[in-house]
């Protein structure tokens, strides 16, 4: 008898530990699943609010920084330093025309009723951040950056400008063009009053503000 009270017993204790075991597991599945779920939803919401990027170029950063001694090693060559004074001699035209076409957005768009163009949205400046840079690889960086962003810049100001006076297609197939092209008047042979109202309607720029 005493055998079979033991047995009982053992085999209590096995169920017990199998029945526990199972339910731990299971709170740990649950676990790891409401983790997931609650990061999926953090990532949602950051990314709708415009900071997933942010987060991610800075996680970025910081890896990057941690890696400082490795930095990027450019050869000298003939070719690069014939080249210097070209490349830098660009720095004052660029100064000038971007002053230029400021000057002419700023006067010109407020008389002509277009949306002015948000540098900000143009003129990133962030390459210099890199730690695998060294000081003159930032400095490159930096004017880089901002005579092609001014290209960029000066781009849209052109296109706006553009589809306000001549908003109509050429003839030729154009690649490669500013943002304001696809919006205007594809006719091979426009009648002037229907021209004139599909210009009229161009130039109602509210789907830019």
């Amino acid at each position: 008898m005493t055998q079979d009270f033991n047995e009982r017993l053992n085999q209590m204790k096995t169920e017990l530990y199998e029945d526990t075991k199972e339910t731990l597991e299971g709170l740990i599945a649950k676990k790891e699943e409401m983790k997931e779920a609650f990061n999926k939803r953090i990532a949602q919401w950051l990314e709708q609010n415009g900071y997933l990027k942010k987060v991610v170029v800075q996680k970025k950063y910081i890896k990057l920084w941690e890696h400082h001694n490795k930095k990027i090693q450019i050869p000298i060559n003939w070719r690069y330093v014939v080249s210097t004074p070209f490349i830098y001699g660009m720095f004052f035209p660029a100064f000038i025309f971007h002053i230029g076409i400021e000057l002419y957005q700023q006067v010109c768009f407020r008389l002509y009723g277009i949306p002015l163009v948000n540098y900000r949205e143009y003129f990133i400046n962030d390459r210099q951040l890199l730690s695998l840079l060294n000081f003159w690889e930032k400095i490159n960086c930096i004017y880089c950056s901002y005579v092609n962003n001014l290209i960029r810049y000066s781009a849209e100001i052109g296109g706006r400008t553009e589809r306000y006076w001549c908003p109509i297609k050429y003839y030729r197939r154009v690649s490669k063009t500013h943002s304001q092209y696809p919006k205007f008047i594809d006719e091979k042979n426009p009648n002037s009053k229907e021209l004139l109202k599909q210009w009229k309607k161009l130039r109602d720029f509210s789907d830019l503000v």
